[in-house]
């Protein structure tokens, strides 16, 4: 054989090896096309494919048909502003030059008008300056739906809160009305006992008033005399000494002061009762103020005096501290509720209530301890549930602990107990004393009331 045939032999088997490979780069192509179609036709993202200068749809595959309410073929041709909803920011989202993932909202129209909610994609296609976008979008109606319920769910929680917290108020105000009402016949005592001794005071001085008129008018007359008028001059020196020896006008002029002193003090003190019971009693309507917690607890003594006195002798021990940032309504309702509760837990024979102050880092803490008959582990685990009352019938609301707690815990403090029966409990109060530039720390006492520097009259103090 030839070497021209064996060349030509060589050439032969070359072109048939290069046939073979084309058929296969064509059976390849042909399955990845028809393996995109597949994927571009099973789909479940809605597909379009549009032209960017013409913006007609080329291509479209059966979801983006359900979703937009088409036939496949109806779908195809029309106009890619047809089926999106909006402005020029929608329109145009085929003219922007970069791509865009699922992460973009946007609204589709349907065939019969409606719009629907859709995340979309753009793909720009490149190749051949073929000025084709391949644009995706998925259905979010249930989404949204989903998301409106859950706003609207929101609204009602809302609502149901801001429900929840006037109702806790007005609790809290009807338990403050309950104390008032179960300590009203103590507090008018503690009225009348000044209001006694102020009337019997005006009384005193009515008749010093009668007997220093009587004397004014007998000077009166005397400076009226007429110089030569001896005699008469000398009988009106003798009434105006007879009226001094028989009222002892010395002892008159002397106890003069001490009389509108002591009425003065009486007066002074029922203010302070009535003024203390009136904040006490106001409904907290402001946000958190400054709140001196020694003068509350003072104030609170105050109120609830005839409620202590006869039960139990009463020791302040009050530190410096700073004030605390709160409702001083609320946190005097704490300690008027721990002060009571102390009292009536004292033995008949009486106890001591002690109550101190101190500053722990940032916090104050509060400690109001008695002697009294203290408490089991049973008690101790339920004081804090509402309307659990270890008084009798018609003696407590169950309620007064309970609502303290809760104060408490309102202000970012915490109450903890420690009781043992036959000897004692201590109530341990702890509130944070806050930070709120907008406060002046200059008026950090607040309008609840201050008591006098000597609220505990020490001839009080004896156990009744």
């Amino acid at each position: 054989m030839s070497p021209t045939t064996d060349n030509h032999h060589q050439e032969i088997a070359e072109l048939q090896s290069e046939i073979t490979r084309l058929r296969r780069v064509m059976t390849d192509l042909r399955e990845s096309e028809e393996f995109s179609r597949a994927v571009f036709q099973s789909s479940q993202t809605g597909l379009v494919i549009v032209h960017r200068s013409t913006r007609q749809i080329m291509d479209a595959n059966p979801t983006a048909a359900h979703l937009l309410g088409y036939e496949l073929d109806d779908l195809v041709g029309l106009l890619f502003d047809e089926i999106i909803a909006g402005g020029c920011e929608d329109a145009c989202l085929l003219d922007q030059p970069e791509n865009r993932s699922l992460d973009t909202s946007a609204e589709m129209v349907h065939r019969n008008g409606h719009r629907i909610p859709v995340l979309h994609s753009v793909t720009h296609v490149e190749e051949n300056n073929s000025g084709v976008v391949l644009f995706g979008f998925l259905d979010i109606t249930a989404r949204k739906m989903a998301e409106d319920k859950l706003c609207e769910s929101h609204e009602k929680l809302r609502r149901a809160l801001s429900e929840l917290e006037e109702h806790k108020d007005r609790i809290v105000q009807s338990e403050k009305m309950a104390s008032i009402g179960q300590l009203a016949a103590g507090v008018a005592h503690e009225i009348n006992n000044p209001i006694g001794f102020v009337t019997s005071n005006l009384g005193t001085l009515s008749e010093y008033m009668d007997t220093l008129k009587a004397m004014l008018l007998l000077h009166e007359q005397r400076a009226a005399l007429p110089p030569g008028d001896q005699a008469e001059r000398e009988d009106l020196l003798a009434k105006i000494a007879r009226i001094r020896e028989d009222e002892d006008l010395a002892f008159i002029l002397s106890d003069l002061d001490n009389v509108m002193e002591e009425t003065m003090e009486g007066l002074v003190r029922v203010s302070e009762i009535v003024q203390n019971l009136k904040s006490f009693a106001r409904k907290d309507r402001s946000g958190h103020s400054r709140h001196d917690v020694n003068a509350g607890i003072e104030a609170m003594v105050k109120v609830v005096w005839n409620e202590l006195k006869y039960r139990c002798r009463v020791d302040l021990n009050l530190g410096d501290i700073p004030p605390v940032l709160g409702h001083g309504g609320k946190i005097n309702q704490v300690l008027m509720n721990m002060m009571v509760n102390a009292a009536h837990a004292m033995p008949p024979e009486g106890g001591v209530l002690t109550v101190t102050t101190e500053q722990d880092d940032e916090w104050v803490v509060i400690r109001v301890t008695d002697n009294g008959c203290g408490m089991n582990d049973e008690v101790l685990s339920r004081i804090f549930d509402p309307f659990f009352t270890t008084k009798e019938v018609g003696s407590g609301t169950g309620l007064g602990l309970s609502i303290s707690h809760g104060i408490i815990q309102d202000h970012g403090g915490h109450i903890d107990v420690d009781s043992t029966p036959g000897l004692g409990t201590t109530f341990r109060i702890t509130l944070p004393i806050g930070e709120d530039p907008a406060l002046d720390e200059d008026e950090s006492a607040s309008a609840d009331g201050q008591a006098p520097e000597n609220l505990v009259d020490p001839d009080d103090q004896l156990i009744g």
